[in-house]
């Protein structure tokens, strides 16, 4: 009863600004990891209490996409384990921006190993940047400060939400040399190419499934689900000739992380398949490896399952390092 009545007045927000309440950033300042983990649990599950239908859109989801292949015991275990997934973002996102900064500095530098690290130095030698493709997967917050913090030229394309995170993350990003570039300002996809001009490294996600650019000629599958293709990565390396690197942040539990980099292309190399493509079945890999670990099964649903589409606040944006969107506009 309760659920329905917070449901009908609209008391509740997107599990993003619930979870970036004022208090909750006055208690990521001064608790530690595992104490505000543990805190941040108990917000994720009140919000799917007052949010069932957010909830069921989510198990049906990954019900209809393992379902097929796995046993319903096996299922179940992933759902729990996506739903914990989906909380460990938004812990590592509010991290990220309201801990204490020395003490996420050394965790960056301490918790995360990298590989494949020589094939992003092979492809910055080349002199035009390098486009970093990730995706909705694992710890993705760390990904950019690990990058800066080794001293790798960072660029990130932020949409923010609130000021207070405007001026959080600024603030931040000035200390590591991270360069952000403020989406609603300007425009984005130039800013974009001008920074790979400048042999940046420019970080996307190729799962922004709202925010894609359709082409007419080509078509990809994802999680046995047709899709027309993205064309904003290819509109983008065919400007910018910069080289394509894929990186996702994997999740190996006890506060341990492994950064996968591996090489796509270069530039504006010949294939019959679209760069999007490509990198999308990186990410699809990824994801049958350990569905848990991806958390766009929201969005996934809302294209898959049509009957759940109503009632649903999309967002503007994707989301990176807080508040950070990659989709470019062409």
């Amino acid at each position: 009863m309760f659920a329905n009545l917070f449901r009908k007045f609209k008391l509740f927000p997107t599990l993003s600004k619930f979870c970036q309440a004022r208090g909750n950033v006055l208690l990521f300042r001064c608790l530690p990891f595992r104490v505000s983990r543990f805190y941040l649990f108990l917000i994720g599950k009140l919000y799917f209490f007052f949010k069932p239908r957010e909830k069921a859109l989510i198990y049906r989801t990954i019900s209809l996409v393992l379902g097929r292949d796995l046993p319903g015991k096996a299922v179940k275990t992933i759902i729990h384990r996506a739903f914990s997934g989906i909380i460990e973002h938004y812990h590592e996102k509010l991290f990220v921006a309201y801990s204490n900064f020395r003490r996420l500095l050394r965790f960056l530098a301490e918790r995360i190993e990298l590989q494949g690290e020589p094939e992003l130095k092979q492809a910055l030698a080349a002199g035009k940047g390098v486009v970093l493709v990730t995706g909705h997967f694992g710890a993705v917050e760390f990904l950019p400060g690990c990058l800066a913090l080794k001293g790798y030229p960072v660029t990130m394309i932020c949409r923010f939400q609130t000021n207070r995170l405007r001026t959080s993350l600024q603030e931040r990003a000035a200390r590591v040399n991270l360069n952000l570039i403020d989406a609603d300002q300007g425009n984005v996809f130039l800013a974009a190419v001008k920074a790979l001009k400048a042999g940046q490294i420019l970080i996307t996600e190729c799962d922004e499934f709202d925010e894609w650019r359709p082409g007419d000629r080509h078509h990809t599958t994802f999680l046995n689900t047709r899709l027309t293709a993205d064309r904003t990565l290819d509109l983008l390396c065919k400007r910018s000739g910069a080289p394509v690197v894929t990186a996702l942040m994997q999740r190996n539990g006890q506060k341990r992380y492994t950064l996968k980099l591996a090489a796509v292309a270069q530039g504006q190399e010949d294939t019959p398949l679209p760069m999007g493509v490509r990198c999308l079945s990186v990410l699809e890999a990824a994801v049958w490896a350990d569905p848990a670990q991806w958390y766009q099964w929201k969005k996934f649903g809302q294209m898959i399952l049509p009957e759940f589409e109503a009632g649903y606040d999309h967002q503007k944006s994707g989301y990176l390092a807080p508040e950070a969107a990659f989709s470019l506009p062409v």
